[in-house]
C-alpha cells in the first residue's frame, strides 16, 4: 500500500484543484483530511478494517478516495483534475507568496508552460499588469521562483520519508527492476531534503523510466538525462540511477552521494588508475574494496575527511546505533505540555525496548507550556513513587529554562531530589551574540551536572540557530559537569552534526533524545541517532547507552 505521507500529498493536490475550481469548502475538507492521514497511527489497518471515518475530517467520500489512493496509487477524480489543470498551476500555487487564487489568475491570463516562463513574465513586467497584482507582488513571485530554482523544493527529512518509500515500492514492483534502493539525502539522513534518489539494478532502462513516469505524484519525466529525472507535484525531483546488476555498486554510491564524497572516490580511483564507470561491482562493498577502503556508512559520506579517516584506520563500526540506547530521553507528560500520562509514556518506552525513561517536564519559567514550580515537581514525584511496577525505570527530571542571566530555572531545594536536569533556551532568542554567549557559558558553568537541551534553538527550515560563539560554550562544557543533547525532534535535529563534531573533538559526552510530547513522539529518537552517526559519535560517548544504573550515576545533578 502507498505510504501515508504520499496519500496526504495527493489529498493536498486535490485540495489545490478544488480551490482552483472555486470549491473552497471541499478544498478545506481535503486539506484537513491530509493532516489527519499524516498523523494517523496504523492507517493501513484502518483502511483494511473499514474504519477510516474515525479520523478527524474524514467522511465517507474522502474515505473512499483515501482507500483507493492507498491501494491503486491513484484515483479517478485526481486523474480527471490533472487533465483539466496543468502541473504548472499546482507548482505555482504551492510556491511561497503565491497561493491558489494568484496561480489561477496568472495561468488564465498568460498560460505559462512552466515556472521559467512565469519568471520571464515577471522580468518583463507582465505580471504587474494583471488585475490584482503590482510591482511588489511581481518581485515576490520572481524571488520565490528563483529560490525554488536555486534550492529546489526543500522539505524536512520527516516529510520526505513517506514519498521516498512509496516511490521505492512503486519502482520495486516492476519486473524489470532486479534491485531498488532509496538513496540520496534520505539515505544519508540529511536534515533538509531537496530531491529523492534511487539506485535501480536493471538491464531494461526504458521499462524503469516508464515505471517512474507512471507514479502517482510524477507530473513529467526527463528520459534522456542520466540519471533519469521525474518531477513531482510540489516541485520535488526524483533521480533514478539505472545500471546493469553487475555494475550496481557504483550506481548505488552515486545515487547516495554526497557529491563531494563521490568526487573523493573518483579522485581515489584516478590515483589508482581505475575507472569507476566500467568497474564491475555488484554492491557498494565491492566498490570500496576495489579502492582499498572499508565500507563507509551513508551517514559519514559528507565529503570532508571520511576517506582520509578510513585510510588512517577508522572502520566506523562503533558508531552509535538505535539498539545501543537503554533509556528514552527528554520526555514530556500531561504535567506540562505533553499529551500522555507518566504511566502511558513509561509503558510506550518499554514497548520500544527501553529499560528506562526520563520524565522532564518544563520548569516554571515556561508558563506558556504549563511549566512546573516546586509544588508541581513534588506532586509529580509523588505520582511516580505511587506507580505500581512501572514497565521501565523512571528517572525524575526537569527541562529547566536557561534564563537571560544564565541562571538555570530549577528550585535549589529540589536539586538533590532530581535524577537529571536538561537546561534549554526557550525565550529571548533574539539576544545578540555577546549576550547569548555569556548567558550560555554562565549556565554551563553552574556547579551541578546538566544537559544542554536543543542547543542552538534552530527549527529546520523555519528558524535560524541562535547567535552564539559556540567554541566558547563548548570550552565551558568541556571544563564543567555537563553534556549535550542531540535532539531528535524532526523539526529541531539539534545540535547539528557539523557542530556536534566540534564537541566530539573536546571529549564532551552526549545524550540522544526524542523530545517526546506523546507516546508516538518517542520514535523520533531514530533521528537523533542518525544525527549522532553523521557527527561520528561512538557508543562510548553516549550516556544513555549506559546500563540504567550507570546512566543514573552519570547524569545525577549533585554528586554525593
Amino acid at each position: 500500500m502507498m505510504e501515508p505521507a504520499t496519500i496526504a500529498a495527493q489529498l493536498r493536490e486535490l485540495a489545490v484543484y478544488y480551490e482552483l475550481d472555486g470549491d473552497k469548502h471541499r478544498a478545506f475538507a481535503y486539506e484537513r483530511a491530509a493532516k489527519s492521514v499524516e498523523a494517523a497511527n496504523g492507517l493501513h489497518r484502518l483502511i483494511e478494517e473499514g474504519r477510516l471515518e474515525e479520523l478527524p475530517g474524514v467522511g465517507p467520500s474522502i474515505a473512499r478516495v483515501v482507500a483507493e489512493l492507498a491501494r491503486r496509487g491513484n484515483v479517478g477524480v485526481l486523474e480527471r483534475l490533472r487533465g483539466e489543470w496543468p502541473a504548472i498551476v499546482v507548482e505555482l500555487a504551492q510556491l511561497p507568496k503565491v497561493g491558489v487564487p494568484k496561480a489561477r489568475k496568472i495561468f488564465q491570463t498568460l498560460a505559462p508552460a512552466n515556472l521559467d516562463a512565469v519568471a520571464t513574465a515577471c522580468r518583463a513586467g507582465l505580471i504587474r499588469e494583471i488585475s490584482g497584482f503590482g510591482k511588489i507582488s511581481e518581485e515576490k513571485i520572481l524571488r520565490a521562483i528563483e529560490e525554488r530554482r536555486e534550492k529546489g523544493a526543500q522539505v524536512i527529512l520527516l516529510d520526505a520519508e513517506g514519498p521516498a518509500t512509496s516511490l521505492g515500492h512503486h519502482l520495486r514492483a516492476d519486473p524489470a527492476a532486479k534491485q531498488v534502493e532509496v538513496c540520496g539525502p534520505v539515505r544519508r539522513w540529511s536534515e533538509v531534503v531537496d530531491h529523492l534518489a534511487y539506485a535501480v539494478a536493471s538491464d531494461r532502462r526504458d521499462a524503469i523510466v516508464d515505471r517512474l513516469a507512471s507514479f502517482a505524484l510524477v507530473t513529467s519525466v526527463d528520459r534522456e538525462s542520466n540519471p533519469a529525472i521525474g518531477y513531482l507535484a510540489g516541485g520535488m525531483r526524483a533521480e533514478v540511477w539505472i545500471a546493469p546488476p553487475a555494475k550496481f555498486g557504483w550506481a548505488h554510491i552515486q545515487a547516495t552521494g554526497s557529491q563531494e564524497h563521490v568526487a573523493l572516490l573518483r579522485q581515489r580511483a584516478a590515483d589508482r588508475g581505475m575507472s569507476l564507470e566500467i568497474l564491475e561491482a555488484v554492491d557498494e562493498t565491492h566498490v570500496y574494496g576495489a579502492l582499498g577502503l572499508p565500507f563507509l556508512p551513508p551517514e559519514v559520506r559528507d565529503g570532508t575527511d571520511e576517506v582520509a579517516a578510513a585510510l588512517a584506520g577508522d572502520r566506523f563500526t562503533d558508531l552509535i546505533t538505535l539498539d545501543d540506547l537503554t533509556a528514552a530521553f527528554h520526555c514530556h507528560t500531561t504535567y506540562s505540555d505533553g499529551k500522555h500520562s507518566i504511566a502511558e509514556m513509561t509503558r510506550a518506552a518499554a514497548e520500544l525496548g527501553f529499560e528506562a525513561i526520563t520524565i522532564t517536564d518544563h520548569s516554571a519559567a515556561a508558563s506558556y507550556a504549563g511549566g512546573l514550580d516546586l509544588a508541581g515537581l513534588r506532586a509529580q514525584h509523588a505520582e511516580i513513587a505511587g506507580l505500581e511496577a512501572p514497565e521501565a525505570r523512571i528517572l525524575r527530571g526537569t527541562e529547566a529554562d536557561i534564563l537571560a542571566d544564565g541562571t538555570i530555572d530549577v528550585p535549589p531545594e529540589i536539586l538533590g531530589e532530581l535524577d537529571l536536569v536538561i537546561a534549554s533556551v526557550h525565550q529571548r532568542y533574539k539576544a545578540d551574540e555577546d549576550a547569548m554567549t555569556s548567558r550560555l557559558v554562565t549556565a554551563m558553568r553552574s556547579p551541578f551536572f546538566k544537559i544542554w537541551g536543543h542547543a542552538l534553538g534552530r527549527m529546520v527550515l523555519r528558524r535560524e540557530p541562535i547567535p552564539v560563539r559556540l567554541d566558547e560554550v563548548l570550552d565551558a562544557i568541556a571544563e564543567s559537569p555537563a553534556a549535550i543533547e542531540i535532539n531528535g525532534d524532526p523539526h529541531r535535529l539539534d545540535l547539528d552534526p557539523v557542530n556536534a563534531r566540534k564537541a566530539v573533538a573536546r571529549g564532551i559526552k552526549f545524550v540522544l533524545s526524542s523530545d517526546a510530547h506523546s507516546t508516538r513522539g518517542l520514535d523520533a529518537v531514530r533521528f537523533a541517532v542518525a544525527m549522532a552517526r553523521r557527527a561520528r559519535i561512538r557508543k562510548q560517548d553516549v550516556l544513555n547507552a549506559l546500563p540504567p544504573d550507570e546512566l543514573a550515576d552519570a547524569i545525577r545533578p549533585l554528586r554525593s
